[in-house]
């Protein structure tokens, strides 16, 4: 039997394992405020009775589902399938013991409890969570996407656009996954979930067409200007920011079809050209969708 390790995340929490854990990205060298984001593989993993002070978030970014045993109070053992790109949530100092033996590829985030509280702007200051397992949320799985983006880039776009992802998934993530009914929403001057889900909704319904403020205004029966105030006070980025981080993250799915040219790509999401989508793609991923493609076809 091979001896269990402890391999130390960033010197923060200690895991106990049952075999390597292979980290080929980390937010550590960049000095992130309360926030750590790690991307990497492993095969197998054990922990027991794992306490963290901190909120964790782990992503299953692989092709397969993952076969998990949960140790219940009980003392009984839960099998839990974790699909792709789902979500397991521990809250923090609450103790944790799974274990698997499939091999599997992750992102792991590691939040700070009152960092989660300050990005979430409210005078709330005791929440309530539990441990949650296979949370399918598309929101959530695109943010932590563009964080993982960013911390590829070595933060190109510079800490306050991470900054603005961990407010967007922290407002997102206490508005929807509280155990209890909380008066969050009323001291966050922005969205109720109500406002937020149809907004969103009406985004990916036309991603390919010129999304107006007009027409997502009128979703939430407000005005245009009211409509900014209140998206830009709950996402902490403009509506137009967000529109073109969502029409860049649907380009990298088409890009990697490979039945379209870069031309094609840029007219279905209604840039005002080719240069305008290459620039943009540029300035959030660090490279241009040429090169991009280049490395799906190269590898």
């Amino acid at each position: 039997m091979k001896k269990e390790e402890i391999i130390e995340t960033d010197g923060s929490c200690p895991f106990s394992v049952s075999s390597s854990i292979n980290i080929n990205v980390t937010s550590y060298d960049l000095n992130l405020d309360g926030i750590i984001i790690r991307y990497g593989s492993t095969c197998g993993f054990k922990a027991k009775n794992l306490n963290a002070p901190f909120h964790t978030f782990l992503m299953n970014t692989g092709v397969n589902d993952v076969n998990w045993k949960i140790s219940k109070n009980n003392g009984s053992i839960e099998t839990i399938i974790m699909n792709k790109n789902h979500i397991f949530f521990n809250p923090a100092n609450m103790p944790i013991s799974r274990s698997t033996e499939d091999y599997y590829e992750f992102l792991l985030i590691f939040i700070d409890p009152e960092k989660m509280i300050a990005s979430a702007k409210t005078i709330e200051k005791d929440f309530n969570f539990k441990e949650l397992f296979n949370i399918n949320d598309s929101h959530l799985q695109h943010i932590f996407k563009l964080l993982l983006s960013e911390v590829q880039a070595e933060n190109r776009n510079g800490k306050l656009f991470i900054e603005n992802l961990v407010s967007l998934f922290s407002m997102h993530f206490i508005k929807n996954y509280l155990i209890t009914d909380s008066s969050l929403i009323n001291n966050i001057d922005g969205f109720t979930k109500e406002e937020y889900e149809k907004i969103l909704l009406h985004i990916d319904k036309n991603l390919k067409e010129k999304i107006k403020l007009d027409q997502l205004a009128k979703e939430i029966r407000t005005d245009k200007f009211n409509f900014i105030r209140k998206f830009k006070s709950s996402t902490n980025i403009t509506p137009h920011q967000f529109i073109l981080q969502k029409k860049l993250e649907q380009s990298k799915y088409l890009l990697k079809e490979l039945k379209s040219t870069i031309t094609d790509i840029a007219y279905m999401l209604n840039f005002s050209d080719q240069a305008h989508f290459t620039n943009s793609f540029k300035k959030m991923y660090g490279i241009t969708p040429n090169e991009f493609r280049k490395t799906l076809i190269s590898s």
